[in-house]
């Protein structure tokens, strides 16, 4: 049987070559083998489709408008080459390329001289004949639509099925016809009737309910009070006295099936002190039992909403793809997106990069997205569904997990299970605490009072997990030490005037620019360079403002360690101390740090 006719745009010889093998595609993924051999590593590759060409040949084929042969061109020069034959290679011998896959996101790669690696990312139309073989889709833009959040309820109940993880951790709150279930939150709004929601008062009965996490970004008008509760609960609300975010939310909440929604603003009473004591103390049960949270990740504020249309992704370049004999050789396309050395995330989101989601800049968020068992996201340029498992965009479009927010141990979701304390895994929670601490103090707070608050139901996780008091942010046991080890990313910013925290805690720095914290761990998770602590804790200690309450009003740490005699010195024109050790230099470690204001350095004795 003939193949289909070759079009005008690929020339014969890629014709009868590459494209009749599927790109490569269809086979084994193209994967690296490396092994260190006479002082060099010696790499080579295996999978995908072969061939050879020269320079010349490449570009004269390109010249005449191949669009494949103009593809290797331009992705070669964009490596640095100004002269293909000169310039690239070093030599004017043919060239071996090989092209194929990538394992994980079917992205096209190209190698050539088994040294050089290219990809770029492709999809296929969700109705182009080629669609059964090629599993990446277009982004899906109408988030809105009956359709996606059909796909994205077929995810959901998949992971809901067959994701162990993801069971395991939601302790049986997942099971909608299940008995066994844990009491659901106080008030939740019942959304059958989207045209007329009302709060009901769940009175302790186990319900399955999805949870919204978004920015309020100002006063909430409609927000629940003592003197609107009661006709909340028997009138129902106006949806046109909502914010287009919390109407977005009834409406997903009711296409999904679920019809039962918590969110903060109508479900605890904002004017009773004692009622927002009492719900927030629980904050963290009502994300992590949800059976979904959605993440409202593009609205700015309430006010924004998050189902509008994204802007759609358009290709680079569009290539024809030759549909196996199975398929009577029909010619599909493959739209190509090429990187110009740009991330994965930014090729995938039209340059709107995954910092510009809101929920993703907010402290509050932070603890509602690690504590959800799995989340509906709408992103800024799409949805995905981010689980305890995997993140994954709806409808099949590529997404790189370098990108996701890493997840928490399996250890603090059991509040049963124990593990030896200092074991391998206990150490991998402690440490873990370090990395939630970096990316939660980068987030920004309306109010800088809230720094202890807004990471409690955290903070409440991992000590059911590690078994150790929590002080100001602080882990009371032997691994102390370690958490004293962190400095300001930007040690010119001025410490707040109102108290937060003792000042050896993280939390006792607060920015409205969003500048964080980084840690320097000791032996724990630095085992390939250990070094070893030269003081020991001998007692650490914070004074609550109240029992039921993360926030402290003094607090103390007493290490015991050898002392040198200092001076203290002023570093540039910041408000950073430097402390110079007079005397000898046996039994210390001299650490130099360049100062930009002054061109000078600092020299700084520290003790080992």
């Amino acid at each position: 049987m003939a193949g289909p006719p070759r079009p005008s745009s690929i020339c014969p010889a890629c014709w009868r070559g590459p494209f009749a093998a599927q790109l490569g595609l269809l086979g084994h993924p193209l994967e690296k083998n490396s092994q260190w051999s006479k002082g060099a590593w010696d790499t080579s590759w295996t999978g995908g489709y072969t061939y050879t060409i020269t320079p010349a040949a490449l570009l004269f084929r390109a010249a005449f408008g191949c669009k494949w042969c103009l593809l290797l061109v331009k992705d070669f020069r964009r490596k640095g080459a100004s002269k293909l034959e000169e310039n690239w290679w070093p030599t004017r011998r043919a060239l071996c390329i090989r092209i194929g896959r990538t394992q994980a996101e079917w992205s096209v790669r190209i190698v050539v001289n088994n040294t050089r690696s290219i990809y770029e990312l492709m999809h296929i139309g969700t109705d182009d004949v080629a669609a059964r073989y090629i599993p990446r889709r277009p982004r899906l833009s109408d988030v809105r639509s009956q359709r996606t959040l059909f796909m994205a309820k077929v995810v959901i109940e998949r992971c809901v099925r067959e994701h162990e993880r993801c069971k395991s951790s939601a302790v049986r709150r997942d099971h909608i016809h299940t008995s066994n279930l844990l009491p659901a939150p106080t008030r939740l709004i019942d959304c059958r009737d989207p045209r007329r929601p009302r709060v009901i008062v769940t009175k302790g009965t186990t319900r399955v309910y999805v949870a919204l996490s978004y920015v309020w970004g100002g006063d909430q008008p409609h927000r629940t009070t003592s003197a609107n509760l009661h006709s909340y609960m028997t009138d129902g609300i106006d949806p046109a006295s909502l914010p287009l975010t919390i109407h977005d939310a009834i409406h997903v909440t009711h296409q999904l099936g679920i019809n039962l929604l918590w969110t903060d603003s109508l479900c605890i009473i904002q004017d009773s002190p004692e009622d927002k004591h009492r719900e927030l103390v629980s904050m963290c049960d009502v994300y992590h039992y949800a059976y979904l949270t959605i993440d409202a990740a593009s609205a700015a504020k309430a006010s924004d909403g998050f189902l509008e249309d994204r802007p759609p992704l358009h290709p680079d370049i569009t290539l024809p793809f030759i549909c196996p004999k199975d398929s009577a050789n029909q010619l599909g396309t493959i739209m190509i997106h090429f990187r110009h050395g740009r991330s994965y995330e930014d090729v995938m989101t039209d340059n709107v990069h995954v910092s510009s989601s809101h929920t993703g800049q907010r402290a509050w968020c932070l603890q509602e997205t690690l504590l959800s068992t799995r989340s509906l996201v709408f992103t800024p340029w799409t949805v995905q569904l981010r689980c305890q498992t995997t993140t994954q965009n709806i409808g099949g479009a590529a997404h790189h997990s370098a990108h996701d927010i890493p997840r928490l141990p399996d250890l603090v979701f059991y509040p049963d299970r124990r593990v030896e304390r200092y074991s391998d895994e206990w150490v991998d929670v402690r440490q873990r605490w370090h990395t939630v601490v970096e990316d939660y103090s980068r987030r920004l707070l309306s109010y800088p009072s809230d720094k202890l608050v807004a990471c409690a139901g955290l903070a409440h996780m991992f000590a059911r997990g590690l078994g150790s008091d929590y002080v100001a942010g602080m882990w009371n046991d032997d691994f102390l030490i370690e958490d004293l080890l962190w400095s300001c990313e930007w040690p010119t910013r001025a410490r707040p005037t109102t108290y937060l925290a003792p000042s050896w805690s993280w939390a006792s720095l607060s920015d409205p620019e969003g500048s964080g914290v980084a840690y320097y761990p000791l032996t724990a998770s630095n085992k390939t360079r250990p070094s070893r602590a030269v003081a020991a804790v001998v007692s650490c200690t914070a004074t609550a403002q109240d029992d039921a309450s993360p926030l402290v009003t003094e607090g103390q740490v007493v290490l015991r360690a050898h002392l040198f005699r200092c001076n203290l010195a002023a570093s540039c024109e910041s408000n950073v101390e430097v402390f110079l050790v007079r005397g000898s230099t046996q039994g210390v470690y001299r650490n130099t740090k360049y100062c930009a204001t002054q061109s000078r350095l600092i020299t700084v004795w520290i003790s080992v």
